[in-house]
Order: C-alpha cells, then structure tokens, then sequence
C-alpha cells in the first residue's frame, strides 16, 4: 500500500471516530443513551437504516461528481432533477387513476418511463443551455443551472401546488432479529440503488463511451486530439447525470414525503458527499455517501430534536471537510 493511500486510510478512520462521537457524545449529555439491549438494537437499527439512505444518496451524487468531474460544472439545480424524479414518479403511479382504473403502477416499473425522458431532458439542457458555456468562468454555468432550479420549482409548484406527496410503497418491514426491523422500501431501494450505482462505475470502468468520458474528465483538449468528441460525451454525461438524479427521485418518494422545495436539501446532501469522498472521485461519493447517511440517522436518534438537526449534519460535514481537507477523503492532491 502506498503511502497516500494509507493516509488516506488514517484519516477516514480519524474523521469517522470524530464525527460519530459527536452525536454520541450530546445523547449522553441529554441522556438518551441507555446501554440497554432495546437501546442497542435500535441503534443498529438506526445504522443499518442509515447504510440503506446511504445508499440512495450515493447514487444521485455520482451523477453531480459525473458532471463535475467531466465538464467542471458546478449544478445547484441537481436536486430539483432529484424532485423532479419523485415527482414523474407519482403522475406514472397514479395515472391509472386518472384514466378511471382502480389499480397502481409499481414506482419501481415507473423508472423504465421516467429515466429515458430524464436522460433526453438532461442532453437537451447541456445542448442548449451549457455546451456553449463549458470550459468557461465556473460562475457562469453556476448561475444557468441556478436560474434552471429556480424554474422547475415554480413550474412543479403550478402544476402540481405546494402540497406534500407521498408514494405508499411495501410499509411493513422485514425482522431481522427479534428486535431489529428494517423498512422493506429502504432495503430495496438500496439494492437498486447499489446495483445502478456500481453499474454505472462498471460502464465507466470497461465500456469504450465510459472511457471516453474518463478520458474527457482527465484533461478534455488531450481526449480532443486522440479523436473523442467531447461535445458528445458532454451531452452523454449530462443525459446520465440526470437519469442518476432522477431514479434517486423515484427512490427517495417510496420513503419519504416531497414537495417541491424539497430539492434544496437534496442539492446540499449531493455536494457535501462530493465534497466528502472528494471531487470527481466516484468510489469516494459513495463512500461518502454511506458516511453521511448513517450520520444523519445517528444525529437523528440521539440529539434531542434530531430530525431538526438533521441538516445540519449535512452542512456542517461539509464545512468541516472545506476546512481541514479542501480536497475530501479521497480526492487527487493538487500542487
């Protein structure tokens, strides 16, 4: 092992140790840690659920770690894709509702609609509102992709109102040991999330498109010469970035409410995973992104009031890593 992959090592062991004992230590000032059997149950509980969120954080910010890493665009319309799959997700579910049948489509049969439509609105978005901006002042398609969030929400808002949806989805939850239950919708949307997630890594790993836009994220003008069309695999990426969002969208609204402002919180938890596992740095966003999950469930269960304060876990992490490792986790030193 190398020297920097081993520091690497230490100080994902040392920022583990500092950032779980925090929470720990205010549920023990608050006194709400027990050292019971029920308490320790409902403590791995709360970590398997949080491996389980983990994973459906990650796969939505490897599509923000993806455009980054390729285009160095900064996205802060990124969540609002992320509602924006929720949202395509509910009309698929109820439409035959509104038809007059009496029946539901599966949320999860719904991602074979809704992710083509999110990758071709996501190639039409970097087509006409970023290519001409690529390689430019980061500022700019900063605020592109701002004033692009800012209009989904008020066009979600019209169509749809203010008011929270949910998607009932398999609420009963599979017994693990005799104190330990796990929602069946957050199992299973992990196992979707980690099977599209790791089939993305794969593509880029092995696939000759998936090198290419390797290649592009590591010095674009050099992939130029040696005959890659990154104008294309700009659009490609954008187009996978948003389907990533999207399906995260549809796995987000089988667990949880969504209106949509709702994409906001979204939009944080993707960059302080990215910030995290460091910039560009696929297997780190998903390392990061388990780090995260779990915390916002620990932070959750043992700080009085958690659920307010979960995020804050979210900024704070962020912030944290800004200041002590600019570069996060695994991120590339740079001179």
């Amino acid at each position: 092992m190398e020297k920097s992959d081993a520091r690497s090592l230490y100080m994902l062991a040392g920022f583990l140790v500092f950032i779980y004992t925090v929470p720990f230590a205010v549920g023990v000032m608050s006194d709400n840690v027990f050292y019971d059997m029920q308490w320790l149950a409902d403590l791995a509980t709360v970590v398997m659920s949080g491996l389980m969120q983990g994973g459906v954080y990650a796969m939505f910010a490897v599509g923000l770690t993806l455009i980054f890493g390729v285009m160095r665009v900064i996205n802060v319309a990124h969540g609002e894709f992320v509602v924006l799959g929720a949202y395509l997700t509910f009309v698929v579910f109820n439409s035959p509702q509104f038809l007059g049948y009496g029946v539901y489509i599966d949320p999860l049969l719904a991602m074979f609609i809704t992710l083509p439509i999110a990758f071709c609105l996501g190639y039409l978005v970097q087509k006409v509102l970023l290519n001409a901006v690529v390689g430019g002042p980061e500022l700019t398609p900063l605020l592109i992709t701002f004033g692009l969030g800012i209009s989904m929400i008020n066009i979600i808002e019209w169509i749809f109102s203010t008011d929270y949806r949910t998607i009932p989805y398999f609420p009963d939850a599979f017994q693990i040991t005799e104190n330990i239950r796990l929602g069946k919708n957050k199992v299973i949307s992990f196992l979707i999330a980690f099977f599209i997630t790791f089939g993305v890594f794969f593509f880029l790993k092995f696939h000759r498109l998936g090198k290419a836009i390797r290649a592009t994220a590591q010095n674009a003008d050099v992939a130029m010469v040696c005959g890659i069309d990154i104008y294309r695999v700009y659009l490609i990426t954008f187009g996978l970035a948003t389907a990533l969002a999207v399906a995260g969208g549809t796995l987000v609204s089988i667990q949880f409410g969504f209106n949509p402002e709702t994409g906001l919180t979204y939009t944080v938890i993707a960059f302080a995973i990215i910030v995290l596992g460091g910039r560009g740095h696929y297997v780190g966003a998903f390392i990061g992104a388990l780090m995260l999950g779990v915390l916002e469930n620990l932070v959750s269960f043992m700080v009085p009031n958690g659920t307010a304060m979960v995020e804050m876990a979210a900024y704070g992490t962020m912030v944290l890593v800004l200041l002590v490792r600019p570069r996060g986790l695994f991120g590339p030193k740079v001179d």
